[in-house]
């Protein structure tokens, strides 16, 4: 059975009506005893949804706080303020499959009261404090992929918390094969002299469906004007091995413009 049917069917046995707690929980173990491979955790029901099986979420706006612009063809930028899960629900229903680009920036679980379920801080002595989180974030990754166009991609930043957990359930939620990579971003220095410094996050990458994807190219301000000395340098007549002894000679004159190429030596 594949993931997301297998998600579908426990999303089923949840909401089936005429079933005892005890009779749920046995389906749904019936269910998890097929091996597979990925996360297995406690979900933790929580409040916000509960309160979205009764009620509809509602945009109001705030003239107010309107950013109006002169120009008619300007975009019309929306700011929603509220719970994230409650936003991305009302998006569902004006936005699904319309997005293309998702950046997430969800609370890193460090168990330093920077994530909260229920109302609660989640501090790093609960122990159902990593099956919260994968709850939490789930939850909204599910509505996320929902408003991805086809050719869409999501960006999810994240720390060594819940770096190992965030993919392998995105793994699951968007398929392996959609991971286009993770970057590693350079942050402040971690004052820790007895072990490892960390100076870095991470970001993950996926998309909706690889086969969509255009390459991503980009021309660094570097590489334009290699490319312009260089056609320069040929354009007066010399030959190959003249021109290249002649451009390394502008690159060595020029390597505060090239702070790519800094760190390797010239010949």
């Amino acid at each position: 059975m594949k993931a997301t049917d297998r998600n579908k069917l426990i999303d089923r046995i949840k909401t089936l009506e005429g079933l005892t707690d005890d009779e749920r929980a046995a389906l749904l173990g019936l269910l998890n005893e097929t091996k597979t491979y990925g996360l297995v955790w406690e979900d933790k029901p929580e409040e916000v949804e509960e309160r979205l099986r009764m009620e509809l979420p509602v945009l109001k706006e705030v003239r107010s706080r309107a950013i109006i612009s002169d120009n008619a063809d300007s975009p019309n930028h929306i700011l929603i303020e509220g719970d994230n899960l409650e936003a991305l629900t009302t998006l569902a229903y004006t936005h699904e499959g319309k997005i293309d680009v998702i950046y997430i920036d969800p609370p890193y679980n460090t168990g330093k009261k920077d994530f909260v379920y229920n109302d609660t801080f989640i501090d790093s002595e609960d122990s159902f404090r990593h099956s919260k989180w994968l709850s939490f974030i789930s939850r909204r990754l599910k509505i996320a992929k929902k408003l991805l166009s086809d050719k869409g991609v999501i960006f999810l930043s994240i720390d060594d918390n819940e770096q190992a957990s965030l993919k392998l359930l995105c793994d699951e939620l968007f398929g392996e094969s959609n991971f286009l990579g993770q970057l590693i971003l350079k942050t402040a220095t971690d004052n820790n002299p007895s072990q490892i410094n960390t100076e870095h996050e991470y970001m993950l990458c996926y998309c909706k469906r690889r086969e969509t994807q255009n390459n991503w190219q980009r021309q660094s301000q570097a590489a334009k004007r290699l490319i312009a000395a260089g056609k320069e340098i040929l354009s007066s007549g010399v030959a190959i091995d003249t021109a290249q002894k002649e451009l390394r000679k502008w690159i060595r004159a020029n390597k505060e413009l090239l702070p790519q190429i800094l760190p390797y030596r010239i010949a």
